[in-house]
């Protein structure tokens, strides 16, 4: 299965990133993984929308934490209820998987020691140090508009982005420092 990834950063005042993956699997359904990063402010999750390409109403599904196997709620339709996750089994092993490859190729976290070239680089640039950032050898493939940054692979269909963006409620909006 192929993911497709999208990734922006922002330079303004304290900076932020916004990044995941998703992917399709044979069928209306989309499954992937979405973190977004703002000073000490970090939240992540998984998430699938159900019928996204077929005719039938989508309904947005997330985890209620970082985990694939724990609660899940819907956020569109809104709902308040929590139940099992409604990815089957075999996906929810690849979802981790994906997971586990996307973060050690693209990401790297604030508080990690194998992070240490990373952070010197950022503060080199003059920039911004997020809970999770992207990684300094990646940025060179980003592309630029001000001080925003964005790499999207091949295929990305931005509306799923903005769909996640609408409709994302794992977070509130962070007040600027």
């Amino acid at each position: 299965m192929q993911a497709r990834l999208y990734i922006t950063v922002s330079q303004e005042k304290s900076g932020s990133l916004q990044a995941l993956f998703y992917y399709n699997h044979s069928g209306p359904d989309v499954y992937g993984w979405h973190v977004e990063s703002k000073g000490h402010y970090c939240s992540s999750g998984f998430f699938m929308l159900e019928n996204f390409y077929s005719s039938r109403a989508t309904r947005f599904y997330r985890s209620m934490h970082d985990d694939v196997y724990g609660p899940w709620a819907i956020d569109y339709p809104p709902s308040h209820d929590e139940f099992r996750s409604p990815v089957p089994e075999a996906i929810c092993h690849e979802l981790e998987s994906m997971q586990s490859r996307f973060v050690e190729e693209w990401l790297f976290f604030r508080e990690e020691q194998s992070a240490d070239s990373d952070i010197t680089a950022y503060r080199e640039h003059a920039m911004p140090i997020q809970e999770v950032n992207v990684k300094w050898r990646r940025l060179p493939r980003f592309g630029r508009q001000g001080t925003h940054w964005t790499y999207t692979s091949v295929g990305v269909d931005l509306n799923i982005v903005e769909l996640l963006k609408k409709y994302w409620r794992l977070s509130e909006k962070v007040p600027e420092r």
